[in-house]
């Protein structure tokens, strides 16, 4: 019985080959670790701006389903922007540090925010419907949040896309929801003006 012949278990190389793979990996590892470095800064991105997201759409949410008695406050102290601000920032006056915010974004400073504070803006417009032409209200919540980099060479990349040359990527954020409760037939209603187009 003749016993076959397989391939040889060990084999030598030629140093030329081992030169070969070491200048290969040389080539590929920066390009490996800048993709790497890419993912995670773009995951992290992603998480801050559905938490951004979150937070504002929920003051949004809870400003809506509030009942307002008597003629609604759009603007000025204690008014419902002020409110809505609280809710997202802690507190109505810079720095914006607690609230939703917080609660919703993981490493969140104030001092990121673009403007200091969430603007809120309150419009009315017309809803066409088989009884007639009825006005509704609506509240808009915008953000803007500069997230910081922990990989530098993504600065040139992110300000390509933002357009802000600041070396941060800034997320732009809004939210809008149709308040539910103003009551627009008590005598002296003052509404808060047209939406824009």
């Amino acid at each position: 019985m003749r016993r076959r012949k397989g391939p040889p278990l060990l084999t030598r190389r030629r140093p030329e080959e081992a030169g070969q793979a070491l200048l290969e990996l040389a080539l590929v590892t920066p390009i490996l670790v800048l993709l790497v470095m890419a993912i995670f800064q773009f995951a992290y991105v992603m998480e801050t701006q559905m938490g951004l997201t979150n937070a504002l759409r929920e003051a949004a949410r809870r400003i809506a389903a509030t009942e307002t008695v008597g003629q609604p406050a759009w603007t000025g102290s204690g008014s419902m922007t002020d409110w809505v601000q609280a809710q997202l920032c802690g507190s109505p006056t810079p720095p914006c540090n607690g609230g939703l915010l917080a609660q919703n974004v993981q490493g969140f400073e104030g001092s990121r925010v673009v403007g200091l504070m969430p603007t809120v803006a309150f419009c009315s417009y017309p809803v066409t419907g088989a009884a007639g032409t009825d006005t509704q209200y609506r509240v808009q919540v915008d953000l803007t949040y500069s997230h910081p980099l922990f990989f530098g060479p993504m600065g040139y990349a992110t300000d390509a896309l933002d357009g802000n040359s600041n070396g941060k990527w800034d997320l732009p954020v809004t939210a809008q929801m149709r308040l539910e409760n103003i009551d627009d037939s008590i005598t002296g209603f003052v509404g808060p003006g047209a939406c824009p187009p």
